[in-house]
Formats: structure tokens, sequence, C-alpha cells
């Protein structure tokens, strides 16, 4: 080979290279340039339109905080509406956003019915689902799959503990309503498993359908024998209950103990005195003096001229957990599993106080009983007790617990 022949293969050589260098850098390069995408479905219409508001509010609240960057990614955040507990539209928007905007993530959605739908299509798509508020059981247990985490709560949790603490305040007979749809059944369900375990009995069960605007006819066939009526309604629904409960004169009569969403900041003020004295077992607290919570509240309000309350408290936190777990897998979501793995690793500071996960994506948190009063001119839920690191399990083993009839199912088994 000459001289000539041997630099022009040199040449090719080194050329070859150095494009071989330049395709192995570009990649990382262009990976980084995608934004990590995450379509946000919120009830935007129907009964729960204003908590669905809270909930985008918050989460887009934390991505304003961050700069919509997180480990060097930038985010884009493509919300749906997906209606008010609307199974089939709910899954349309689902598909949507997969299948036209190819989202990396999918988070939001308010209520129970909803989310068990949409959490057959992100195993199927094997997608990322950061349930900011639907409380549905069996989502992180008999139906618990690898794309799954939820920044809020399951729906028996708080209602586990205070089924405990109203047996041990002397209450013997419950009557309980709630909204007949699996939300209700769980969030009352819980109650009743806890306080009938513990001793109590429970004496009638109620099931208004979701939306209705006149409670008479059920409030006149309650029990005057109970020692407690125990409940769970959220938004409208709950304005409601509370309003028609004083009225028709049984708050003098029968205490009146539920699930926080009855007493919710949003609505707590149009309740005013027809809420005093209510007491609720929830996971945030309005009132909470740690410093995440006294930015949170200072800097919601100032943005939108309102209080945060739990939906909006909960849609921060989603938007907490998924930059953070990006942190731990440095930017990668397309592993969906891997990426929902890094997040049920987290231990985080939230506004609602210290928040980590179970094995299946549950949470683990802080439960606090509250009681309605007026502080310094405004109506408060003022926590006096609480019980740390609560899991969807309470004192059960998860095998334990799983093997046991889950709350949809025990609608009309608990009254004796």
């Amino acid at each position: 080979m000459d001289k000539r022949n041997r630099i022009g293969w040199m040449t090719l050589l080194v050329i070859s290279i150095m494009i071989s260098f330049l395709g192995f850098f570009m990649k990382p390069l262009s990976h980084a340039a995608e934004p990590v995408k995450i379509g946000l479905l919120a009830d935007l219409s129907g009964g729960f339109t204003a908590l669905g508001q809270d909930m985008k509010d918050g989460f887009l609240f934390y991505m304003d905080k961050v700069g919509y960057k997180a480990a060097g990614r930038n985010i884009e955040v493509i919300v749906e509406d997906i209606g008010t507990n609307d199974v089939s539209k709910a899954l349309d928007k689902a598909n949507k956003v997969i299948q036209k905007d190819r989202v990396d993530i999918i988070a939001g959605v308010i209520t129970s019915g909803s989310a068990y739908g949409i959490a057959n299509v992100i195993k199927e798509n094997k997608i990322p689902f950061v349930i900011s508020n639907a409380g549905a059981d069996d989502l992180t247990q008999r139906q618990s799959n690898d794309f799954i985490i939820r920044p809020a709560f399951v729906n028996s949790m708080n209602s586990h503990y205070l089924g405990v603490w109203a047996y041990k305040q002397g209450f013997r007979k419950a009557a309980v309503l709630g909204s007949d749809f699996s939300g209700g059944y769980e969030h009352v369900g819980g109650f009743c498993r806890t306080f009938t375990l513990s001793g109590g009995q429970i004496i009638q069960e109620i099931w208004p359908p979701l939306g209705t605007t006149d409670f008479g006819p059920y409030l006149a066939n309650i029990r005057r024998d109970a020692d407690a009526v125990m409940v769970w309604y959220s938004g409208p629904d709950a304005l409601r209950f509370v309003q028609q409960y004083s009225e028709y004169g049984l708050k003098k009569k029968i205490p009146l103990i539920g699930s926080g969403g009855l007493v919710d900041e949003m609505i707590l003020d149009k309740q005013a005195e027809a809420a005093e004295g209510i007491i609720t077992a929830w996971h945030y607290n309005y009132v909470s003096d740690n410093p995440e919570n006294k930015e949170f509240k200072a800097a919601f309000f100032k943005k939108f001229g309102r209080k945060a309350n739990l939906y909006s408290e909960e849609g921060y936190a989603s938007g907490q957990v998924i930059c953070e777990g990006l942190k731990v897998t440095k930017g990668d979501a397309k592993n969906g599993a891997g990426f929902v793995k890094a997040m049920r690793s987290l231990k985080m500071k939230a506004p609602r106080g210290s928040l980590k996960f179970d094995k299946f994506g549950g949470p683990v948190q802080t439960s606090y009983i509250r009681k309605v009063e007026k502080v310094e001119g405004e109506w408060q839920n003022v926590p006096f007790t609480s019980t740390p690191e609560v899991s969807q399990f309470w004192t059960w083993s998860p095998e334990e617990f799983m093997k046991m009839p889950p709350y949809v199912t025990m609608k009309g088994k608990w009254a004796k």
C-alpha cells in the first residue's frame, strides 16, 4: 500500500471513529431534549368540578414552582377533562393522551370509578399512573400492578382510624350513610370494620345516590337510637348534607362524624355553624404549621386568591413525587415500571407532613382526628389527636387484609 492510499485509509478510519463517538453522545443529548409528557386527567365538569379544578391548580402550581423542569428534562403537561365519575369519558381521554399525545405519565383523577377503569389502560400500555386523589382501595391491594402510585390516600385508611377512635369515645351503635358508589362503600366500610371489630354495632346503612340534592327523606329515616352518625360525602353533596343535617334538627341530637372531605376547606366557610363540632379523620390539615405547609398555603393563596385545601395539596404532592422520581432515574421515565419503583422508594416532606409508600404504591402517612371550631373568626378543622405512619392495611399485614372481603362487596352487610 503506497503512502497516499495509507493516508486516505487512515483518514476514513478517523472519520468513522468520530462519527461513532458523535452518535454515542448525540443519543442522550437528543433524549434530554425531549420533554417528559404528562397527561393530567382532571374532573373539570359534573358534580366534582371544583375538586378537579383545585387538584389541577395544585399540580400545575408545583410544576410552575420548579419551572417545568426536573433532572435536566423539560416537562409538558396536557390537561384533559374526564367529567365526574364518567368512566367511558375517562377511558377515552386516557387512550387519547397515550396514543395521540404519547405521554410518559398519567396523573390526576378524582373519582374511584374512573380510576378503576384507567388502571386497566395503563397496565396494558405500561404507563405510570400517579393517582392524585381517587382512593379506590383495590388499586393498590387486590388489583395492584407495577404502574400505580398514589400520593393521596386510600379510601378506607383514615376511616379505619375513625372506627377505633369512635369506639374508644364510648359510641356503641352507629348509623352510616354514604354516596351509593364504590368510593362511598370503601370510606364507610373502613369505619364499619374497625368499629365492629372493636365491639360496636352498625344499626343502619343508608346509601343516597351521588348528586342528591334533598337529603330530607334519608335524614327522616335515621334511627334516633344511634350514638353517632358516620358519613362519607364530598364536594357539593357534603355541603348540602351538613347544612340539611343541621336544619333537620339532628345536629343537637346525634353526633356527626366522617371522613375529612365532609368538611373540606373548599366548603367549610359555606357550611359555617352547621359544621361546628363535626369530627372527621383525614391526612391533610390546612392549619398544620410545618414549613412546607406554611410556604404552600401562602404561595397558593397569593397566586389563586383562595385557600389551599386537600385537593390542591394532593395535586401539588403528585407533581412533587413525579419530579423527585425523575431525579432518582436521572430523567428517565420511559421504563414505566422502573420509574414507578423509583417513586415508591421516595420519602418526602409534603405540605401534609411526612409521606412515603408501601410496596404496592399506597401512601404511608399520619392520620388526624379533627374537630370543626371557629378560631379567630374563621372556621377550621382543628386536629386534636393523631397516629403516625398509617397504611392502607391499618394494623393487619397485607396478606391478612386482602383475605377479607373487599369493601365494595360489603354494602348492605354491615347493619345488624
